[in-house]
Parts: structure tokens; sequence; C-alpha cells
């Protein structure tokens, strides 16, 4: 039995979708919240998956997970286990963040721990438990004592200290991904977050404007688009080779703060005049009814100018073969952009 947390969630969701064509044999026991039992049921259907798979309601903050009796029958029960579900926000207070993202991985692994049958865990972390760290960063690496830029990355990087310190005792694949965005064939996304937030300013201002541009425009800027993400984890989750091992899931030739802008804006038609400014002036100035005008977070702008490298040379090699790439932004930016014009109703708000 697959378990799996963070349904039904957009990537969550996707991945389901993906693993029940890679193991059609497997059933699915999913962990979710009592309240998105209606959603989850629905999303189920248009699956085609209500036959085999079981929502079980729980709560990751408890050491139970909220499973009461059934904690260990289902333990029992468990083959192969994904953990999705955290707080992605940015600006989520540190208690919040705590108890999502560090309390609830520890319970989870608690529970795999009472596994016996349990083949492999994948865990999904981020690449910015990197946090302030700059330069080169690789996949075997970890520990750092730089500091982090919200409590978001603060909070993911005590979570994977936590998995990685009972690797001994579960069979472990930790994915990092970067900023997540929409398919890079269809455009689809569940909500509009992250580089959204930048495309939907640019619609709010003329054809031809100024706009700000944060700090040198030279630092690279890391975007992934939904699909490869689930291609690449259904793909290496499936090698035992890969137990032990962490993977970044990022751009290798990743776009600049400047390279993204000029992408975005020659999509929309817009003729833009850059004025630089210090990443301390865009920060402050998102915290204004400018930044709320916008709908720019001044959590975001840290994402704009940090001066970091995130190294893909496993990744790469254990995806030899497999045909699966991570396609760089010109190539899906026009698909994203279609798409979020087309549906303009979409949230931007995290699903706690």
């Amino acid at each position: 039995m697959i378990f799996l947390t963070g349904f039904p969630g957009f990537l969550g969701t996707r991945f389901v979708r993906a693993l029940a064509e890679q193991h059609p044999e497997s059933s699915f026991l999913l962990l979710i919240q009592p309240k998105f039992d209606a959603q989850a049921r629905g999303v189920l259907q248009d699956l085609g998956l209500t036959d085999r798979a079981e929502l079980v309601h729980g709560d990751i903050t408890e050491p139970d997970l909220g499973l009461g009796t059934r904690h260990d029958e289902l333990a029992e029960q468990v083959t192969r286990a994904f953990h999705l579900a955290a707080v992605y926000d940015l600006s989520i207070p540190r208690e919040i963040g705590w108890k999502v993202n560090v309390d609830g991985t520890r319970h989870v692994v608690d529970f795999l721990e009472q596994a016996p049958d349990l083949e492999v865990f994948g865990y999904i972390s981020t690449a910015y438990v990197s946090g302030k760290r700059t330069g080169v960063v690789r996949e075997d690496e970890l520990v750092h004592d730089t500091g982090f830029k919200n409590f978001y990355e603060e909070t993911k990087y005590h979570a994977e200290v936590i998995v990685q310190g009972r690797m001994d005792a579960v069979p472990t694949i930790i994915f990092r991904p970067a900023v997540v965005v929409g398919d890079s064939e269809t455009g689809e996304t569940a909500k509009f977050d992250g580089p959204y937030f930048i495309l939907k300013a640019l619609q709010k201002l003329p054809p031809v404007t100024l706009m700000t541009r944060i700090g040198s425009g030279t630092r690279e800027v890391n975007l992934v688009p939904v699909d490869y993400v689930i291609d690449a984890m259904t793909y290496l989750q499936n090698q035992e080779e890969n137990i032990g091992k962490t993977f970044h899931l990022t751009d290798p030739n990743p776009l600049t703060t400047q390279g993204v802008m000029e992408t975005f804006t020659e999509l929309l038609d817009m003729k833009v005049a850059y004025v630089p400014i210090p990443p301390a002036v865009a920060r402050a100035l998102m915290s204004t009814g400018v930044g709320r005008f916008l709908g720019i977070s001044p959590e975001l702008i840290d994402y704009f100018d940090h001066p970091v490298h995130y190294d893909t040379s496993d990744v790469e090699n254990a995806l030899k073969g497999s045909g699966i790439r991570c396609p760089r932004l010109p190539e899906y930016a026009p698909n994203m952009v279609d798409f979020m014009q087309k549906h303009a109703e979409l949230r931007s708000d995290a699903m706690y």
C-alpha cells in the first residue's frame, strides 16, 4: 500500500496519478484533513481511483498522526510512503511552520519506523533549506549556520535534518524542488504564487512603463515546472539504488532575474525601462501600499537577488537514459502566461 500526505494538493494529486500508473496493482492510503474530504473524494473520482484509495482523516501535527487505534494497523500495511504535506507560505509565522513542517515530519517518520514492509520513503524537502548560503550548493550538503531568509526555509531545514538523521531506520530518498510553477505543456497550476505575483503585477502596469530592477539583475532565479518534478520523483523513487540519496529538482541552467523579467514582459507585449534599486529598498517598498497594489510580498524579493547556484550533478546522473529533463523557462513561459490570463479566478493563498 502506498501512503501519502499532501493530497488533494496540486503536487499530491499529480503524484498520486503518476504513482497509480506506475504501480497499477497498488492501493493508496491517503492521509487528509477532514476539511478536504469532499474535495479529495471528487479528485479521486476524476482520477478513476475511488476503488483503489482509502481516505483517512488525520493530522500530521498529532504524535499519532490523528490515527488513534488504527495507527499500528495502518503502518503494517505500508510498502511505499511519500510526505508532501507542509506549509509552503514564505510568510508563515515560526510557530505554525514548526508545528506543521518540523513536528509533522517527525510524526510521519515515527509512523514509518513502525512499517515493517516499507521499501522506500520519498520526502519532499526544498532546495531552499540552503537558507542564506551563497555560491554552489551540492545535493549531498545540508548542515550550515548561515541563517535563513524566512521561517519557511528554517522549518523545512530542521525537518530535513530529522529525515536525514533517521535514514538508517527508514529507507529514504529526499527531493529538493526549487520554485514549482505550472505544467510546461499546458501551463496548468492550482494557484498563482511565487513568480505569478510578478506576472500579475506586470499586468497591472501600462504597456510602456518603468519597472524596478532588484539589485544587479544578474542573480539566478530557479523555477521548475510541476511535470518535471513529478516525472523525476516518480522515476527516481522506483530505483532502489537511489535510497539514501538527495536530489535537487532544480533548473541546471536558470535564467537571471533580468532574464526572467525580459521573458515575461516580452510575452505580455510590454516595453519596460528598468530602474535598479537595492534589495533592502525593494523589500521596504513592497511592505507599503505599493506592494499591496502590486500583490508582491516583501519575502519574495529575497529570491530575486540571492547569489546561489544549485548543483544538479547527482540527479542528472540518476535520470540519465530516462528521457526526463528540466526544460528552460523560455520553453514553457508562454504556456504559463496563457494559462494565467485564462484563469484569473485561481487563488494565490497557501492551502493550510
